[in-house]
């Protein structure tokens, strides 16, 4: 069940990431400093998510198979 549950967080953060990609090629937000902050920490929390989350099931892998 765990695995099911780490796919899903895995694709909830590349839509994180796809969201910062959209935030940062439209105009919904006047202020460039502004929307260099929040695409900076979107993309930030988003490549931080599928990190840990793609890491967390290579070392069960590994682990099952030793």
């Amino acid at each position: 069940m765990s695995k099911k549950n780490n796919k899903i967080s895995i694709y909830l953060y590349i839509l994180l990431i796809i969201a910062g990609c959209v935030l940062a090629c439209s105009s919904l937000i006047t202020n460039d400093y502004l929307k260099l902050i929040i695409v900076m920490a979107t993309l930030c929390g988003g490549l931080f998510g599928v990190m840990k989350g793609l890491s967390k099931s290579g070392n069960t892998e590994e682990a099952i198979e030793e």
